[in-house]
């Protein structure tokens, strides 16, 4: 509703906002850490399928699924060619996925276009 009906119930919708935030940070963080270095993969790849396929999400889960199984085989095979000994996954996926996260976070301020 906004944050003047929310102070008008008496609530600090910033501060509100902040602990949010920070709530949701930490989850994902545990939700990575228990999941191991590549576990981020799977908090990426279904706003990458979001691009492809747009909101619907019957369309979402299969692109999705497709999307992130395509990826890791890809890495998985990178990984075991790249070099004279295996690179672990979690650097090439690191590598390969913090530009296409900050370019996630720079194109996720435009609406969609349906």
């Amino acid at each position: 509703m906004g944050d003047d009906e929310a102070r008008a119930m008496g609530i600090d919708a910033t501060r509100l906002r902040l602990l949010v935030i920070a709530c949701a940070t930490l989850m994902t963080a545990a939700a990575v850490s228990m999941a191991g270095v590549i576990g981020w993969v799977g908090l990426m790849v279904p706003h990458m399928a979001r691009l492809v396929t747009g909101p619907r999400f019957d369309r979402l889960l299969p692109a999705a699924a497709l999307i992130g199984a395509g990826f890791m085989v890809l890495v998985d095979t990178a990984a075991r060619t790249i070099a004279l000994m295996e690179v672990p996954l979690g650097i090439l996926t690191a590598v390969l996925g913090a530009p296409v996260f900050v370019w996630l976070l720079a194109r996720g301020a435009r609406p969609w276009s349906e």
